[in-house]
């Protein structure tokens, strides 16, 4: 199961770092997987990530395939001021929240670390979602740290993947640079 999931998510991150709306469907699958390979891991809060990714995915397909004469974010584009203040008090209630319910609802050995991670996911999802070029910033930060959860939880081949997933965002981060510079 993980190595599907494996191959799955490395599609998605490929096409997403290309723009390309086809990465949506591929994360819906790939974070269907996931769900299942971290649930056993007991990463509750990596397990409920998917189910949340699965939903933004839904959400950024939507908006990758809005109508180019009524997308105005068709583009990447650098998120403003505002946004970040908003973002960064949602990454810091999104974390606490999960942080308690981790604690005090699973056997997680890991509530703090797992926490953290899935709050970041989720901004990042959302801001590439919104084609906001920054997200890759927020994936590298995350992935790094990912390799070490991952290691510790003997899931080796789903660490490699986040090491991959740290050059993707390099050229995510490129390919998208490009595109704005188009414009």
């Amino acid at each position: 199961m993980e190595i599907l999931a494996f191959l799955l998510s490395l599609i998605c991150v490929l096409l997403n770092a290309f723009g390309k709306t086809l990465t949506w469907p591929f994360a819906i699958a790939s974070s269907a997987l996931y769900a299942w390979v971290f649930q056993d891991a007991k990463l509750f809060g990596d397990a409920a990530l998917q189910i949340v990714f699965i939903v933004l995915a839904v959400y950024g397909w939507w908006c990758w395939g809005k109508n180019p004469s009524t997308a105005p974010q068709k583009k990447p584009s650098h998120i403003k001021k505002q946004d970040q203040i908003i973002l960064a008090i949602a990454l810091s209630l999104i974390f606490i929240l999960l942080r308690i319910g981790l604690i005090q609802y699973t056997s997680s050995d890991v509530p703090t670390t797992d926490a953290l991670l899935t709050a970041a996911s989720l901004i990042a999802t959302y801001m590439s979602a919104k084609r906001w070029i920054e997200n890759w910033i927020i994936w590298t930060i995350a992935d790094l740290a990912y390799i070490g959860l991952y290691v510790y939880k003997d899931l080796y081949l789903t660490a490699l993947l986040y090491g991959l997933f740290i050059i993707l965002c390099i050229l995510g981060w490129k390919q998208w640079s490009k595109q704005m510079d188009k414009s």
